[in-house]
């Protein structure tokens, strides 16, 4: 019988909830919205298929065993179709690589928002399907009975592509069969850490006082100014609103799933066919891609992940690279270490349980007296050094 006792050791993928054949397991939010396993007794029969299907468990007394990699070899990606690249948070390679699955016949699993925004995983058959997937989430999704379908889709013969965390591939593939995992395509991205969907939740509602929202960007390429990607929020009458106060919760990792500071999948630990994620420093080691279209980090780890590459090459332009442990540790260092958790996290989400999400938000983020006067401080010390 699966129990949590630590935080640290559940990443939420949902893996022992869909294998247990006698629905014992549920899965339970705490007060960020994480979800959690939780064993109904009087059903259980110990059977211990939940405990050996954890990947994150097993994967974290792994991680200590293997080796730093010295250096990697990476590619850069942009899809050719400038409107692909326009609607994708990067370069466009998910379209590219999800394009190849549909034409095939195949279906595609990624997350996408639901009707109240909600960021959840999704099943597509058709490229308009798979367009609500593109673009960066910054929540983490919810996964219910999503593997159970896969199994179905392999079982029956298709191929499937699934794009998702590190944590929530690693926990497919640890549920799925091997028998049925050839035609299983795995994608997964260089992950920053997952924030939580309540707080995700109350900042939507938030944003509608005024108005129903009806679309969300979570870092809109067009808003650019300097390093800032604010989200966006378009309504129903027309106008749009440009705002920060997530991505600063996000980018003081104050709201992530406590399991993000402490995940095994780096470089070595990587469980899908092809990483993807943000090329960020790339204006240094291959200038001809760098500008604000945005260029994609492609990692391949499998020889499916490099014979899918191949099959896309038409589609994208692509140049490779090698990159060395001083360069990813600046620049990415997601892909060699877990995000380090905030001092006040804990303080945070016993504060927001309590006082709720505008508290947290005129606390910690851009809502408050306190951020406002750090940015007039800022603007203060540019203009005085801009006056010598």
């Amino acid at each position: 019988m699966i129990t949590v006792k630590d935080s640290s050791r559940c990443c939420g993928c949902t893996a022992c909830q869909s294998i247990c054949p006698h629905d014992a397991v549920t899965m339970k939010a705490d007060r960020l919205g994480f979800l959690y396993p939780e064993v109904d007794a009087e059903k259980c029969v110990d059977c211990g298929l939940c405990e050996s299907v954890c990947a994150f468990t097993s994967d974290m007394a792994r991680q200590m065993e293997v080796p730093d990699q010295l250096s990697l070899e990476v590619h850069a990606a942009r899809h050719n179709d400038s409107e692909v690249v326009g609607g994708s948070q990067s370069g466009g390679v998910f379209t590219a690589l999800s394009d190849i699955v549909l034409d095939d016949g195949g279906v595609v699993y990624g997350a996408a928002f639901d009707d109240e925004f909600n960021v959840c995983h999704k099943r597509a058959l058709t490229r308009s399907g798979r367009d609500a997937m593109r673009g960066s989430k910054y929540v983490q999704s919810d996964l219910s009975g999503i593997f159970k379908v896969i199994r179905e889709d392999l079982a029956g013969g298709r191929q499937v592509m699934f794009t998702g965390t590190p944590c929530q591939v690693a926990g497919l593939k640890a549920y799925i069969p091997v028998r049925l995992q050839e035609n299983l395509f795995t994608v997964d991205f260089i992950c920053h850490g997952v924030p939580s969907p309540s707080v995700w939740r109350d900042y939507v509602k938030y944003m509608g006082r005024k108005g129903r929202v009806v679309k969300t960007v979570f870092r809109d390429k067009v808003a650019v100014d300097g390093d800032v990607y604010p989200e966006v929020f378009s309504y129903e009458d027309g106008s749009v609103k440009k705002c920060e106060t997530y991505r600063l919760l996000f980018h003081k990792n104050i709201m992530l799933r406590h399991s993000c500071h402490a995940c095994p999948y780096d470089i070595t630990l990587r469980k899908s066919d092809l990483t993807m994620g943000d090329f960020w420093g790339v204006e240094e080691v291959l200038p001809s891609f760098d500008g604000v279209a945005g260029t994609s980090m492609l990692i391949c780890s499998t020889e499916k992940g490099r014979a899918m590459l191949e099959r896309a090459v038409g589609s994208m332009t692509m140049r490779c690279a090698v990159l060395d442990h001083d360069f990813i540790s600046e620049k990415n260092p997601n892909l060699i270490r877990p995000t380090r958790m905030y001092k006040d996290r804990v303080k945070f989400e016993t504060e927001y349980a309590a006082r709720g999400f505008l508290h947290v938000a005129r606390k910690w983020s851009d809502l408050g007296v306190r951020y406002r006067l750090w940015r007039l401080k800022v603007f203060l010390r540019r203009f005085v050094k801009a006056e010598r």
